[in-house]
């Protein structure tokens, strides 16, 4: 029998007819039928909104694509995936294309590639190198923490490393009481893309702090998790592996130093975080609802175009894309070398200096361009064109 479940909940030629004892109706509220299950190809959680990580897939990249020097604790690549830095060597991040051999193993077409530019083969107590993505606490709420309903959350990913070893990743949660928790996963072999599953518990190391009052993620647009993965960690950062605590433990004592050779590099995509025990098939969206997910915390506009004429100032109006996290910053940039507070004039290679009066809110900003200069010596003169675009950040 071919019948498939569509999004309405019917099964195309089984309309009336029943599939081991369950009927099309049954199906379309989520009951299984005897004899199929997760295993089989479907699950018991819904087919979309599984994955709470934005971009897992590493498919948006609105700042850069190109290699960029990580400086700590920036937005400066791929996005929704913050970079941290502080240590006595540096590294970069970039765009991984991944080839068709990469493709066929791993289901994605991208990546995030880390690459050490100067190595440091002793991090100090204080020092660490790791990236992370903060997850917005009213998208966590199904989640259940700070009850006795709690739930599992299961994290998966692939990931490939010039040193084979013991990484760390770590969730922190900073709403109500402050929790951390690290576990361990290995990467088995060097320069080979591993498919990685680690499950979460709320009781974990025998506790009781999830499940208690102070496990708590407030339903509001704040930091509901932070979700760390670990390239260096001092050791003022190691604690007991899998057990939550109280202390800022992003690590455990085994995990390796990334940082200590410049031959060395790290890709990772496709994570997936989601409720439960059992990591479920890499939930796939589309790069234009990617797009919106990350729009939400930071949207590029490049539309901004200003014909002028003996004027010297002008307003202008931004729809955002989609409603922001909050209320958030907009500058303006000249579209031909990205200088904050300029606008290039006359498609030349230079640029102006202009005021920007800008007023955001959740869905507009609002900008008063000031500074203009048109031909205003010659009626007849063609106009000044000032083309410019915007950012706003609502970055948690």
């Amino acid at each position: 029998m071919s019948g498939i479940l569509n999004t309405t909940g019917a099964v195309s030629g089984i309309l009336g007819k029943t599939v081991g004892g369950t009927n099309a109706a049954e199906i379309g509220a989520g009951v299984l039928p005897v004899g199929i299950t997760g295993g089989s190809g479907l699950d018991e959680s819904p087919l979309n909104g599984r994955n709470m990580i934005i971009n897992g897939g590493m498919q948006v990249w609105q700042r850069a694509t190109a290699t960029t020097t990580v400086t700590d604790a920036s937005y400066t690549t791929v996005d929704r995936w913050r970079l941290y830095s502080s240590s006595d060597g540096a590294y970069t991040s970039e765009k991984h294309a991944m080839s068709l051999a990469e493709i066929n193993t791993t289901g994605h077409s991208s990546a995030i590639a880390f690459n050490v530019t100067t190595a440091d083969t002793s991090i100090a107590a204080a020092q660490y190198s790791f990236f992370d993505q903060r997850i917005e606490s009213q998208n966590m709420q199904h989640l259940q923490w700070g009850t006795a309903a709690a739930k599992d959350v299961t994290l998966s990913f692939w990931v490939k490393s010039k040193i084979a070893g013991t990484y760390c990743v770590s969730i922190g949660k900073p709403d109500t009481t402050s929790y951390y928790l690290n576990r361990e996963y290995t990467i088995n072999d060097a320069d080979t893309w591993e498919y990685k599953t680690i499950t979460i518990t709320p009781t974990a190391g025998s506790t009781t702090l999830i499940t208690g009052a102070g496990g708590i993620i407030d339903n509001n647009n704040g930091i509901g998790i932070y979700l760390r993965f670990g390239l260096a960690w001092g050791t003022d950062y190691h604690a007991t592996t899998n057990t939550w605590a109280t202390g800022a433990d992003w690590s455990s004592d085994q995990q390796v130093n990334w940082m200590s050779s410049t031959d060395n590099d790290f890709y990772i995509t496709g994570l997936q975080l989601e409720a439960g025990s059992v990591a479920t098939p890499f939930e796939h969206r589309s790069y234009g609802d990617e797009l919106l997910k990350c729009q939400r915390y930071y949207e590029k506009n490049h539309c901004g175009c200003i014909n002028t004429n003996n004027i010297s100032y002008s307003a202008w109006n931004i729809s955002f894309a989609v409603h922001k996290r909050a209320a958030g910053t907009t500058n303006i940039y000249a579209t031909n070398d990205d200088t904050v507070d300029e606008a290039q004039v006359n498609n030349q290679a230079g640029s102006g200096n202009v005021t920007a009066a800008i007023d955001s809110d959740q869905d507009n900003a609002a900008l008063m361009l000031e500074g203009l200069y048109g031909y205003v010596n010659s009626a007849n003169g063609p106009p000044t064109r000032y083309n410019f675009y915007t950012i706003t950040d609502s970055e948690l």
